[in-house]
């Protein structure tokens, strides 16, 4: 009853709301909005039809009555309901209407979800309210990467340009819109995903912005090497030697890169820029692979001449080299391995021995040395090596070279040996020479008991 009086007067509005309220009957309720064809009628049959869930229906319903009004519904059911293309229809008429940065921004959404991505880059291209960062933003979380590369494009946010382009695959794009970024992370997001992708020229650009930072070094080195890029990682970090920013970071890490997997290159690159790298963190490398002959060279600039010469001695065929050997023996601090050397000598370079001593001479204790060569038996190997110390007229060395001149029969030798250098036991040497089988050293001995 109270519908057909409503109609009966012409209250519309009314007339409808019992339709939907009372009634409950939409179908009836649309019937009678067709006929009497009111905004007002359409709007609140939209109203209940969205209530109801029927997105497309409400929206049509919307449109007929030409109102935005329930805008923040409209969107927020149409979305939960996938319904996208009736959204873009609905926020196109409600753009007429209301010049509303919300529903400009939304309809950029449905653009992007119903895949019309000529009307969306239409649409920013001209005026508009739309925050397009924040839609850019949804459009990549929702993995629509073309539709948020038009919108980053747009705003010239080339550090999400990049990493939208990274995901499009297009790694070239990738890396110019890094270069305008500018920025460090962004230079490692497309620098790792291009490694991802094996396009190495790419990931290399990248990398040559990356390795200038020191504490950026590490992660980009462990990405490389966690997925066995090492030719790689080695090609990188040689082209960034050369970089104005180059670190000492650079050379140490491309160091120990060569002691790992290119042992071969690792002498020239340490005799180049050994002043540029943190020589502690080589040495470690070097011991680790084995190099020895890196590691005395390192030792040697490190001015850890101990342990030069101890590495030296403890692997010779690879380490040890004569001239190098003897340069750095006598700037050790611990006397001790002098002595070290020569049993190193007596066992591997028995023939070079009078040389090294010679080296060793103006800092090592003769007395010592005489005692430990007679122990050894080895007094007549080193028999240069005392006539070259003799003028400092050390009792322990005249009276090994007086020992071994009365072995050889060399009486002219020892006279003049006992003329010239007085330090030495008289008595004891005439007590040994006096019943000697030749009678010249036999006038020797009674040379010194006169002597006395």
């Amino acid at each position: 009853e109270a519908f057909a009086i409503f109609k009966k007067f012409d209250v519309n509005t009314s007339a409808i709301q019992v339709l939907i309220e009372q009634v409950n009957n939409l179908e009836r309720a649309n019937e009678f909005a067709e006929r009497c064809n009111e905004p007002a009628v359409w709007s609140q049959l939209a109203r209940a039809q969205l209530q109801q869930g029927l997105v497309k229906e409400a929206i049509d319903s919307y449109i007929k009555a030409d109102d935005p009004s329930a805008y923040i519904d409209v969107v927020e059911t149409a979305s939960k309901n996938d319904s996208w293309e009736d959204l873009v229809r609905y926020l196109q008429m409600a753009r007429k209407k209301a010049r509303e940065s919300y529903i400009e921004s939304e309809l950029i959404y449905a653009y992007a979800r119903t895949g019309r991505l000529a009307d969306l880059e239409e649409f920013v291209s001209g005026p508009n309210h739309a925050d397009i960062q924040k839609i850019g933003d949804r459009c990549f979380n929702d993995r629509m990467y073309e539709a948020a590369k038009l919108l980053y494009n747009n705003v010239s946010n080339f550090a999400r340009l990049a990493i939208t382009l990274v995901h499009l695959r297009e790694f070239q794009g990738a890396v110019d819109g890094a270069r305008k970024a500018n920025s460090t992370r962004t230079w490692k997001e497309v620098c790792f995903a291009c490694v991802d992708a094996e396009e190495f020229r790419l990931a290399q650009m990248c990398g040559l912005h990356i390795v200038v930072h020191a504490d950026e070094l590490e992660d980009l080195i462990n990405y490389y090497q966690d997925r066995g890029y090492f030719e790689e990682l080695i090609g990188l970090l040689e082209a960034a030697l050369g970089l104005e920013r180059a670190h000492m970071g650079m050379f140490t890490e491309l160091a120990i890169l060569y002691s790992k997997y290119k042992p071969a290159k690792m002498r020239e690159h340490l005799e180049l820029f050994w002043s540029r790298v943190n020589i502690p963190k080589v040495l470690r490398a070097a011991e680790q692979a084995h190099l020895w002959s890196e590691l005395v060279f390192l030792y040697d600039k490190y001015e850890e001449y101990d342990n030069a010469v101890l590495a030296m001695m403890a692997h010779p065929s690879e380490a040890w080299r004569e001239g190098h050997f003897k340069d750095i023996i006598t700037k050790v601090a611990n006397i001790e391995l002098y002595y070290k050397a020569i049993q190193f000598y007596l066992d591997y370079k028995p023939l070079l021995l009078n040389d090294m001593l010679l080296v060793l001479a103006p800092r090592m204790d003769h007395t010592r040395a005489v005692s430990f060569f007679t122990k050894q038996g080895h007094l007549q190997l080193v028999k240069t090596y005392l006539r070259s110390v003799q003028s400092l007229n050390n009792k322990a060395i005249n009276e090994a070279l007086n020992g071994l001149l009365i072995d050889e029969e060399d009486y002219q030798g020892l006279r003049t040996s006992i003329d010239a250098f007085d330090n030495f036991d008289n008595i004891a040497l005439a007590q040994k020479l006096e019943k000697h089988e030749l009678t010249e050293f036999r006038r020797i001995a009674a040379y010194l008991y006169k002597g006395l």
